[in-house]
């Protein structure tokens, strides 16, 4: 059975919220990194954003949390093909990198 990662507090805060909506209206609600690969002419239709991303991680600069500048609008995909690690379910894995079903 598969468990969902808890999010950081950062995350529930009326900052982040506002500089997250701030940050999906500059980019016109669309992911930023479909929209880079349309416009370039590889790419085809460009998804809805669902996500900000923080270009330089939290955990690397947190005075740039909130900044517009260090965040970017994304869809699901294109954020877990930046993050595989921190896919939407936490599968367990054995030392083999195995995937273990729990029946």
């Amino acid at each position: 059975m598969a468990a969902y990662r808890e999010s950081k507090p950062f995350y529930h805060t009326a900052a982040w919220r506002r500089a997250r909506a701030a940050a999906l209206a500059r980019d016109q609600g669309m992911c930023r990194d479909c929209m880079d690969r349309y416009n370039m002419g590889v790419g085809t239709r460009p998804r809805r954003a669902t996500l900000v991303h923080h270009i330089v991680p939290i955990e690397e600069r947190p005075d740039l949390a909130l900044t517009l500048s260090n965040l970017r609008s994304s869809c699901d995909a294109c954020h877990n093909k930046r993050h595989p690690e921190k896919g939407h379910k936490v599968r367990e894995e054995n030392a083999h990198g195995m995937r273990v079903i729990k029946i």
